[in-house]
């Protein structure tokens, strides 16, 4: 009885040895994911594709230093037939950049390939006034008076504007 048993058993674990399942059959992983894994350091690295973020980086290229300044790429629409360019621009600026669209579009295909862009639309953003014509607040006139007298004898511009700065900043933080 025990020898038979024993062969039961012997028969029993021959038998599980044969019918064990293989492992089971994964499926390759996209080509997304696998594209995607070497794209995003690359674009880290090198900038963005083409994305009205990544336009950022060479936009003085593309609009020029004046229009540059005043402009920023918003976003891409469309799709098939070529994408519009959405600019912000501040009033006036606005009609004259969409008056220069056919050399900056030209210029945008040269970057980002031949009819990636066939339009350009431009939005109307505010008007900001330049820092240094920005009204200056916060301080009493003596206070301001004191200021301007300890910043007489430095000769540097740009030292001089960031220690205004600061001195506003600490002055009207301690009254």
């Amino acid at each position: 009885m025990a020898d038979e048993k024993r062969h039961n058993r012997q028969v029993l674990g021959q038998w599980i040895e044969g019918q064990r399942a293989r492992p089971q059959f994964r499926a390759a992983p996209s080509a997304g994911l696998s594209v995607s894994k070497i794209m995003r350091p690359l674009a880290k690295k090198h900038g963005g594709g083409q994305s009205a973020l990544a336009l950022e980086r060479v936009w003085p290229e593309i609009m020029g230093p004046r229009w540059s300044k005043i402009s920023t790429p918003v976003r891409f629409l469309g799709g098939r037939d070529g994408r519009t360019l959405i600019i912000s621009a501040p009033g006036p600026a606005a009609a004259l950049i969409l008056a220069q669209s056919g050399p900056i579009i030209a210029r945008l295909n040269t970057h980002l390939g031949s009819s990636h862009v066939s339009r350009i639309k431009v939005v109307q953003s505010r008007m900001t006034a330049p820092a240094s014509s920005q009204p200056k607040r916060g301080l009493a006139p003596r206070q301001e008076a004191a200021l301007q007298d300890g910043l007489a004898q430095v000769k540097n511009e740009r030292l001089k504007n960031a220690l205004e700065a600061m001195g506003r900043n600490v002055i009207s933080k301690g009254s």
